[in-house]
Parts: structure tokens; sequence; C-alpha cells
């Protein structure tokens, strides 16, 4: 199956052909570059008061220890290619181990700026390349995913640069050509970040089969590659034993992740209510997906499809290491990133888009009702630590010596013993 591209595109005016699309004129083109940079700094400015602690004193968090330590003892390059936590985080290892190679002395500083500008190139494969998807509503997307509705776990931390770097993937199939120079290194980067990344291998090839088309079969050659490995790395790790998989925690805590999205700010409990209201609002999405794909009437049909099969498959892995544990604004909020941002971007599509009118309210009440839970936990706090201070232990301690790992914000409740500073290190910074 084919969608057209000639209904509400941002290429050119409904029924026109690509051939007889005017060029875009610089009134348009200075229109579009006011729009993007409007958002991009919309969200940026979102992405420092929802972590303002960690913009004006940011530190060194969770398993960046195991990354800073390996870069002591064996240096950049094994920093890269070494594997965290079951499988390969390429942007989060490279962004870590390159703070570490400019500057050990200002390494969170460095990490709270290079997890910046992987946000913003996440903003801007979004906004940038032409996409059947009119600018404003990409607009939209780019602002729903600053403000997802969970503890901002996952903003302005080098630890979690991947799960930024995971929706990649996703994000080229809403591109309108092929870009090659850039879809590659996107989708390869995409894969090696996580697992999940590397797992949305399957819209690209629920879309190749499909559409048939060359991008899609690129997409699933590139993503499989990853895959494999990312799978062997897996396979092979302690994890694997660590995390126990139990199928129906997780098909439940799927349902749940649609209940908390739109009922957060009720703080639901009720195991029924949270299952049976998650399964309404998923049978409800994929009525409505399988109803525009049966008519065809939309030129939006591929990204539908593709964005919720990535929900799917994102939300089934994001449920795996907590089922029924985690929670949206406490014990690993992160969990529910992925979905939550997904899931948003499949309700904008469906209410901007879709056919049915009922389909079109139902998907702008989900939207808003989710932003209701944004005041509980809109901004995270943290206590302050000073990374300086502690690397000036080497005028006092022996090295190596143990310095404490940020875990969730309360200084008595940080990782102690876990990161270490060697001799070697503090030689460098002038202090031996």
């Amino acid at each position: 199956m084919t969608s057209s591209r000639s209904g509400g595109g941002e290429a050119g005016a409904a029924g026109q052909s690509t051939a007889k699309r005017r060029p875009p004129t610089s009134t348009s083109l200075a229109s579009r570059a006011a729009l993007i940079s409007a958002a991009v700094g919309f969200a940026l400015v979102v992405w420092i008061l929802r972590r303002p602690d960690q913009f004006l004193h940011p530190y060194v968090w969770v398993e960046e220890y195991k990354l800073l330590n390996t870069y002591q003892a064996e240096g950049l390059l094994n920093v890269v290619s070494m594997p965290l936590g079951g499988y390969f985080l390429w942007p989060t290892s490279l962004s870590v181990g390159v703070a570490a190679a400019v500057s050990f002395l200002h390494v969170p500083r460095i990490d709270y700026l290079l997890s910046t500008a992987w946000f913003v190139a996440t903003l801007c494969l979004i906004l940038v390349p032409a996409s059947a998807l009119r600018l404003q509503w990409r607009v939209g997307m780019a602002a729903l995913l600053v403000l997802a509705p969970i503890n901002p776990e996952v903003f302005g931390i080098a630890a979690y640069i991947f799960w930024w770097v995971t929706l990649w993937p996703l994000i080229t199939l809403i591109w309108s050509q092929d870009y090659w120079p850039l879809r590659i290194p996107v989708l390869i980067l995409g894969g090696m970040s996580s697992l999940a990344g590397s797992a949305l291998v399957v819209p690209y090839a629920v879309l190749f089969v499909m559409t048939r088309q060359r991008r899609y079969a690129a997409g699933t050659v590139v993503l499989g590659a990853t895959s494999v490995v990312q799978a062997i790395g897996y396979l092979t790790s302690a994890r694997l034993q660590q995390i126990p998989l139990d199928p129906g925690n997780i098909v439940l805590q799927e349902l749940h992740n649609f209940t908390y999205y739109a009922f957060g700010w009720l703080n639901p409990v009720d195991q029924g209510f949270l299952g049976l209201a998650g399964a309404c609002i998923l049978l409800t999405i994929l009525g409505v997906v399988a109803y525009e794909v049966a008519r065809q009437h939309t030129p939006y049909t591929n990204e539908m499809v593709g964005l919720v099969m990535g929900l799917l498959v994102l939300g089934v892995l994001s449920s795996v290491p907590a089922s029924l544990i985690s929670l949206p604004f406490a014990a690993g909020p992160r969990y529910y990133f992925l979905p939550y941002a997904v899931l948003a971007w499949v309700l904008l599509i469906i209410a901007v888009t879709s056919e049915l009118r009922w389909a079109r309210v139902g998907a702008s009440v989900l939207i808003v009702m989710s932003l209701l839970s944004l005041p509980q936990n809109f901004s995270r706090h943290e206590e302050f630590v000073s990374w300086s201070s502690q690397l000036a232990r080497c005028q006092t301690d022996n090295a190596p010596f143990s310095v404490p790992v940020e875990f969730d914000g309360v200084i008595t409740d940080m990782w102690h013993d876990n990161l270490y500073i060697q001799a070697q290190t503090c030689h460098r910074l002038g202090y031996r």
C-alpha cells in the first residue's frame, strides 16, 4: 500500500503533484525558519525549567560512573565500545567519554551541554526534514515531547541521552524524502543507542511489506543489523538473568501506560481501572488506524501505521524492566518516557488528520487530559554537590578514592564507592 502525498503536506497545496509544486519563496523559507527557531527555543526553555538544578550546578549521575571508571582505566575507545546494562548505548558512552577526554574537571558541565545538543538534534530531526506532516503539526510533536507528563528524570542527564536518540529511527518514518546521507547515520545511531532503538526495525519492516519502498527496505536492513548486535550483547549479559520476563505483567503494564497517560492527574491505583481504561484507549486507537488504512483516504497512513507499531514495540520493551512496579511520577519514571512521547504523537496525528470527527475530538481530549498531570511533576530539584570539591580531594586522599554519584537528587541517598578517582587522573588535574 502506498499513500498519496498531495493532501496537506508542507511541500505544497492540496491536489498538486510533486512536479507541479512551486519552489518555496524566500518569504516561506523565512517563515519556516522562524517557526522552527521558535519551537526549538520553547523546547529549550522547557528543558531547562524541568531540570533547573542540573542546569545551574550539574553533577555526575547513575551509570555514568561506570563509563568514567572505564575511561580512566582503559581510555576513550573502550568507553565508546563497551555495553552498559546489557546493551550498547553509543550516544551516552560517546558523550561521557568525550567529556572526560576534554576536561575531567568539567565533566558534569560538558555532560549537560552534550545532553542538550543531542536533545536539540532530536528536535531538528522532527522539524527540519521535509515531511507529509505539516510543519505546524511537527511543532506540536516537539512541544508534546518536552511536555511528557512524567517526572523529568531523562532531562539533562548524560546517562539518559540514549532515551532521546532511541526515538530517532521512529522520527525518520515521518520524513517524505530518502535523505540517505542523513537517514543512514541516524538509523545506525538510533539502533546502537539501545535495544529498544534497534527493535524499531519492526515498524520499518511492516511498512516495507505494505509499500515496498526502498527507504523502508534500507531501514529494515540497517536496524536489523543493529538489532543482532544489541541482542547478542543483551543475551550474553548478566542483565538477562536479573530481569525475569513475565508476559502477563508486561501486557498489563503496557495497558497501564495508556491509563496513566490520560488519568495520571487522578493518581489512579485500582488495578482493574488501570487495565480496563488502558485497553479501551489502545483498542480505540488501533480501530481508528485500521479504519484509516482500510479507507486509504488520508495521505498520512504510513506515518500513522509506523508510529503505532513503534508505540507497541517501545511500550512492551519499556514495560519489561519494572512491570507493575514503576510509576510515572515516582518509581522509574524514565520507563514511561518513550511510550508517552510516541502515544502523544499518535494522538496528535489522529487529532489533526482523521476523517472521524469523534476520533479527532477524543484524541484532543486525551492530549489535554495528559497535560493536567504536569503540575504534579513538571520540575525536578536536587541537592547541590560540588564536583570540583570532590576532585579536590586528590590533595588529601590517597588515590584511588571513591566519590559519590547522584541517584535521586538527595545527598543521603547518593551512590557511594562506585566512581573511583585514579592517581593518574589526579596527576592530569595537577593535584599530584
